[in-house]
């Protein structure tokens, strides 16, 4: 159903580019596992309670190259499940802020809708103007199973409540650390190198796979690491500064941005060299997903990346496509000085997105209960196994999963288990699901690498601050990038980031630390 115009400051409406919407069921008998994933008829179907769901496609390359998701097998199954008719509405992930802080004005919410968290700046507008509804009491009365297994911080971070309220549903993390380091351990192997460990270590490693023709064609055409703009899937060696660019870090009394701590300046002071050298792709000041995408699997020149540790199998799929003699390994992320090193980490167990039902809806129950699905047993067979004769076969009572081969079944894995696992545990927790998988063990390693560094971000669960929010500018992607990229491509000089620092300050910098040093020192 569709929630009507809201009134006052509350009008404020999503511009979401739908898809077209369908009911119905598949048509496939019930899967295996502990509930029966069948019990819904067409005819239930039809009459079951329908909401619309306003959700990311998330750069899932099997959801963007679908001409209409509510029409997916996988998401009739889904309806049939939950005894819900969910129609999807599709957010495009590209300018995906844009798409969501468009003004809420004049148009229709859906009933559930996929956000950042309360306090993400897209967000926060509306959310202050009351567009979205208090979840306590429709958790206690209708999701048990929400309660039983979200665990309180999760419940208690900024992003999912406020001043003791619940606004949103979050989800939850299988890991702390953000990105690990991937490396190509068939070029490791062929140029007889050693993993990495020391920044020094490493820069070595990368001028031998720029200069030894590692994938072995006979052309310098080899990135030795890659990443995206706004130094997406680039932070690597910030961590061995202490300094990974979206962290915080409580020195002096004060809660820094660690954009602008003195440490920052060492680690730039790297980033030039790897730029100068070409040890990093010198197109990632402007480099989108598509072409980064590109370079590591469709051409198989990349030498290193980061990603998140939860499929590096996925990843070895897709390089393979390229390169069928590709490996790849999870390295521990480049050590400084002192020995630590890698992506910043917290105590806030939320995961990349939420679930927020806006208010004005005629069926939250239906909205809070289709949630409160993803904690069964019968939801965590199908997102690890998908659906009896399309996914797994089932013999004397055994499930036989089909683990992807092709690169198109490692998106329709991919999608099942990530893009539609909306919420609820990661297949990788699943020890049976895991004996089997194939290439499994990069999962576990990637998992236990991550485990195993990280730099604290004191500011992990910080609401947007006022500062920020009226001067977006003072943020890591404002005046920082644009210095940071005359430092590396070599227009400024290395002493331009002192001349930053005092720039920020004077343009709100000094407030924005005066709040955040509040809210740590009182949260």
């Amino acid at each position: 159903m569709r929630i009507k115009k809201m009134a006052g400051a509350a009008a404020l409406s999503l511009i979401l580019i739908t898809t077209a919407c369908s009911s119905g069921t598949d048509g496939n008998g019930p899967t295996s596992g502990s509930a029966n994933q069948g019990s819904n008829t067409s005819e239930q179907t039809a009459e079951a309670p329908k909401i619309t769901f306003g959700v990311t496609t998330a750069g899932s390359q099997y959801v963007e190259g679908s001409a209409n998701m509510n029409e997916d097998i996988h998401v009739k199954k889904l309806r049939e499940m939950t005894g819900i008719d969910v129609q999807l509405e599709m957010i495009p992930y590209t300018d995906y802020k844009q798409n969501i802080t468009l003004l809420f004005a004049g148009g229709d919410m859906p009933d559930l809708l996929q956000t950042a968290g309360v306090t993400a700046p897209e967000i926060a507008p509306a959310f202050e103007a009351d567009v979205f509804m208090p979840l306590n009491d429709l958790i206690d009365e209708h999701a048990p199973n929400l309660k039983k297994h979200i665990p309180q911080e999760a419940w208690d971070s900024p992003r999912v409540s406020s001043n003791g309220v619940i606004y949103a549903v979050p989800s939850i993390k299988a890991s702390n650390i953000a990105n690990v380091t991937f490396m190509r351990k068939d070029w490791l192997d062929k140029l007889d190198l050693q993993a990495p460990e020391t920044v020094d270590e490493y820069i070595e490693v990368l001028r031998a796979f720029r200069d030894k023709d590692p994938n072995g064609n006979g052309k310098k055409d080899e990135v030795p690491y890659t990443a995206r703009a706004n130094f997406t899937f680039g932070e690597a060696f910030f961590g061995a500064f202490d300094v990974p660019i979206s962290g915080w870090r409580y020195t002096d009394g004060k809660l820094m941005p660690n954009y602008v701590r003195p440490e920052m300046k060492q680690a730039l002071e790297l980033y030039s060299q790897l730029y100068q050298e070409k040890l990093i792709d010198n197109e990632f000041f402007v480099q989108q997903g598509k072409d980064w995408d590109a370079k590591i699997k469709g051409q198989a020149i990349a030498g290193m990346w980061t990603h998140v540790p939860e499929y590096p199998d996925k990843w070895l799929t897709e390089v393979r496509q390229a390169d069928p003699n590709a490996e790849i390994v999870i390295v521990p992320s480049p050590k400084g000085a002192d020995g630590k090193g890698g992506t910043g980490y917290g105590t806030d167990p939320v995961g990349g997105m939420v679930y927020m039902i806006p208010q004005g809806s005629e069926d939250p129950v239906s909205a809070i209960k289709f949630l409160d699905w993803f904690y069964t047993q019968e939801a965590m067979d199908f997102f690890a196994y998908g659906i009896e004769g399309q996914d797994h076969t089932v013999e004397n009572g055994q499930i036989k999963y089909k683990y992807p081969v092709t690169q198109e079944e490692t998106y329709l894995q991919s999608m099942r288990q990530y893009w539609l696992r909306f919420i609820g545990p990661d297949p990788i927790t699943n020890e049976e699901f895991m004996k089997e998988k194939p290439n499994g063990e990069l999962v576990l390693d990637a998992l236990e690498v991550a485990d195993n560094e990280g730099v604290i971000n004191d500011g992990s669960g910080m609401p947007n601050m006022p500062t920020l929010t009226e001067r977006p500018e003072l943020g890591r992607n404002g005046l920082f990038l644009e210095t940071a990229a005359r430092i590396m491509t070599g227009e400024g000089e290395l002493d331009e980031f002192d001349a930053f620092v005092e720039s920020w300050m004077k343009r709100g910098g000094d407030k924005l630390i005066e709040e955040a040093t509040a809210w740590y020192e009182n949260k």
